[in-house]
């Protein structure tokens, strides 16, 4: 008999907030030139990865406040409903290609605090519930955490490496 998955609120934040510390770290030991000048095969700067993470997490913090993810994130209807991915973050990227390291950096910092504010008002059955009850007509029904996962603490590790990858 294997043992089945217990979500956890607590376990949730912890993820978190490990994995933000671990990023941030990251980013801490970073030039501005590090984080603006090299590029990756896809041409895309630390920064325009950091960008990335800002404006996805964004998208969970209108998704638990019952907000319309793609107004929140910027997207065309079209975008959206390709779920492109590659489109969609090519797309985000053109979007915010511009700013500074400071104010990509303020962004996420901002949105960051923000949907942290928001786990706080949740409670561990408000994290349980549906996606559809957060984002109605969207017809899916797996619970609403397994997106606060994959655009926060997954998300994060997913790019730390590229990163790394791009300034060393």
């Amino acid at each position: 008999m294997r043992d089945e998955f217990v979500f956890s609120k607590s376990e949730l934040v912890a993820q978190i907030r490990a994995a933000w510390d671990n990023l941030q770290g990251d980013l801490h030991n970073l030039s501005p030139e590090q984080l603006t000048g090299p590029t990756d095969a896809a041409g895309w700067t630390a920064k325009d990865h950091v960008m990335h993470l800002a404006v996805w997490e964004d998208g969970i913090c209108a998704l638990l406040n019952r907000q319309d993810r793609r107004e929140r994130m910027g997207l065309d209807k079209d975008t959206w409903h390709s779920e492109d991915f590659d489109r969609i973050n090519a797309d985000l990227r053109e979007q915010h290609q511009a700013m500074t390291w400071d104010a990509v950096n303020g962004h996420f910092q901002t949105v960051h605090n923000s949907l942290m504010e928001s786990l706080n008002t949740l409670t561990e059955e408000d994290l349980l519930r549906p996606y559809e009850y957060y984002q109605p007509g969207a017809g899916i029904t797996k619970p609403v955490w397994h997106w606060v996962a994959g655009n926060t603490y997954a998300h994060y590790d997913e790019h730390r490496p590229w990163i790394a990858a791009i300034v060393g």
